[in-house]
């Protein structure tokens, strides 16, 4: 969606950060979080892009989470288009325009790919159950299974804030449990997988979530 008024060219560091109270409002109110905000030039005019997902994330005995709902997704993208048409009329009268993109712009709302890096502890809690392929800070890779976040405090979605994931790694002998520090990983991403979890996977990571560690699985604390 675009709205046209005066040619604008070239980048705006501070436009992302302008908008994004009023695309937080709104992306909440709808029920998600607001996963990434990037405003790039495009030739005459901006493309603000909008990367949204769900907010709830799945319980100890929930299967893995599905995606955001994207009858959903494209109401907020009407919404945000709205909204900043609203405001972009009351800004022209006032001469102001903190709150809505400068000049033309396109509007894209979409949703977290399969590719997307997990860097966020709201990330991993989505990611539950889910196969994963790690590189820790020392270069050392680990593939596994999403289990529990968590740590003293339970630190919100700002930072690591000392978080810790369980992941279990499927082995001959078993699942092995892994904790690794948020801190630690340098970098992960989700595997597209064509089948079921393990079943001695699931049990261990449900286990663990529930403070039953090394019932089900044996213990590498990494």
């Amino acid at each position: 969606m675009s709205r046209g008024t005066s040619a604008h060219a070239g980048p705006d560091g501070g436009a992302a950060d302008r908008l994004r109270p009023t695309v937080v409002e709104i992306v909440e109110a709808a029920g998600f979080v607001l996963d990434d905000l990037e405003v790039r030039p495009a030739g005459r005019r901006q493309v603000v892009r909008v990367v949204v997902d769900t907010a709830e994330v799945p319980g100890p005995h929930d299967p893995p989470a599905p995606g955001p709902d994207l009858d959903a997704v494209a109401g907020v993208s009407r919404e945000l288009s709205r909204t900043f048409d609203a405001r972009d009329e009351a800004d022209a009268t006032s001469g102001t325009g903190a709150a809505t993109p400068e000049g033309e712009y396109t509007l894209e709302v979409t949703t977290p790919g399969t590719d997307r890096p997990l860097t966020r502890p709201h990330h991993w809690r989505r990611a539950w159950l889910r196969r994963v392929a790690l590189t820790r800070t020392d270069g050392s890779t680990l593939t596994a299974r999403v289990g529990p976040v968590g740590a003293a405090g339970e630190p919100g979605d700002g930072g690591d804030g000392g978080a810790t994931v369980t992941l279990a790694e499927g082995t001959p002998r078993g699942p092995v449990l892994h904790h690794v520090p948020l801190a630690e990983v340098a970098s992960a991403v989700v595997e597209v997988e064509f089948k079921p979890a393990p079943p001695t996977e699931v049990e261990a990571l449900v286990a663990a979530a529930a403070g039953e560690r090394g019932t089900n699985g044996q213990e590498e604390r990494s």
